[in-house]
Formats: C-alpha cells, sequence, structure tokens
C-alpha cells in the first residue's frame, strides 16, 4: 500500500507516539510541522506552508535539508489544504494526517471543514487525522466495516449533514435505518468485537474512534 504521512504544526502535546508507524512512510511538513518531523530526526520529503510560525533561521536550516515550498501567508486555503492537495496529486492508496486537531479551535474546525469541500470529497476515503486520543474519518454513503482500535474504548457517529437510513451493527447501541439532522452527536457508542458495521443511504458521517 502507497501511504504518505503528513505533519500539522499542532501541539506537541497532542501527537501519538509515531513509533507505532511504519518508518519507512514519506514525511510532509506543513508549516511548523517540517520542523516537529526534524526535531523527531525525520527529514521530510518536502516542506510547504506560509511559515510564518518559523524563525528566520529555523527556515533558512530547513532548506538546506529538504526541498521547500513557500506561499504568502495571505491566501484563499489553509496551509494544512496545501499540504493534502499535494499528497493527494501523488496517488497515494492513504494518507495519515498528523498534528491537525489541538491547539487553536479554529484550526480544528477548518481542518475538519476541509474534508468536506467538493475537492476532497471523493477521495476522503483515503483520508485519516490521528491525534493521541482520537482517529478521525470522514464517510460518505456507503457500507462500511470498520476495525476496533485497540487502545480506543469509544466510537462516535457525526453527522456532518442530514442523513438518512444510518445502521450500525456490532456496536454497544445498534441502529435500524435511523434518520439524524446535521449536527447529530452519537457518542459513547463502544464496539462489541473486533469489527463493526455501519451504512447510510445520504449525508456524511465522521467517524470517531476515541480514549479519555
Amino acid at each position: 500500500m502507497n501511504i504518505l504521512h503528513i505533519m500539522v504544526g499542532g501541539p506537541e502535546s497532542e501527537l501519538p507516539d509515531l513509533s507505532v508507524y511504519d518508518a519507512s512512510v514519506p514525511w510532509i511538513g506543513v508549516d511548523r510541522g517540517a520542523i516537529g518531523l526534524t526535531e523527531r530526526g525525520i527529514i521530510p520529503i518536502i516542506a510547504m506552508g506560509d511559515f510564518d510560525s518559523l524563525s528566520k533561521t529555523e527556515l533558512e536550516h530547513l532548506k538546506t535539508i529538504t526541498e521547500v515550498t513557500e506561499f504568502p501567508a495571505e491566501k484563499d486555503e489553509t496551509d494544512t489544504a496545501i499540504g493534502l492537495k499535494w499528497a493527494l496529486n501523488q496517488k497515494p492508496d492513504l494518507i495519515r494526517i498528523f498534528g491537525a486537531t489541538g491547539g487553536r479551535l479554529d484550526h480544528l474546525l477548518a481542518n475538519i471543514m476541509m474534508l468536506m469541500q467538493p475537492e476532497f470529497l471523493d477521495v476522503i476515503s483515503k483520508i485519516e487525522l490521528i491525534d493521541r486520543y482520537n482517529y478521525i474519518k470522514m464517510y460518505t454513503p456507503g457500507e462500511y466495516s470498520v476495525s476496533k482500535i485497540q487502545d480506543k474504548k469509544y466510537a462516535a457517529f457525526i453527522t456532518m449533514a442530514n442523513v438518512t437510513k444510518l445502521t450500525l451493527k456490532g456496536f454497544k447501541y445498534p441502529l435500524i435505518e435511523a434518520n439524524y439532522p446535521f449536527g447529530a452527536a452519537l457518542s459513547s457508542n463502544e464496539f462489541l468485537a473486533e469489527r463493526g458495521t455501519f451504512s447510510f443511504q445520504t449525508g456524511l458521517i465522521l467517524f470517531i474512534q476515541s480514549n479519555d
């Protein structure tokens, strides 16, 4: 499987243990996330962003060790969206994004809402957002089988649009063809075994596995 990892500049305290991921997977550094990688001994294949959170010295050093693409601070797209577009152009099977969920609430919302943009909807099945406490993935209508992440106790289904005929099987709180408006938070559910299935006919679902 062709995988890419993206590191965004969120708080270090919110990052998971990166050592559990395949060290051969290439990394993309977005803004200060590129420095976070180098501090861990990881050289990204490319660094991109407006780099407004880096000092001049940090940016100059970054340019000596990897390819750097700079963008103006005043732009229509977020640095994360720019990094995600670049990653998608490489035609990977899976993209994991780290450092995109902690810290500023506007950054968190922007990164989640980013997945709902038309240009990403067709490929959101390839995109995962991961932090120390959460695994996040957006789903379009269909039927899905999902595996329990061993250190995550809870499963949540957040409706990001009006959802119809939502069915949950293999979870503590099952459902059969239930309808929910945008913004319904079906939280604190749990897997009954190692796998569960869910399906829905219309709308968008933000699926989250989490621990306290």
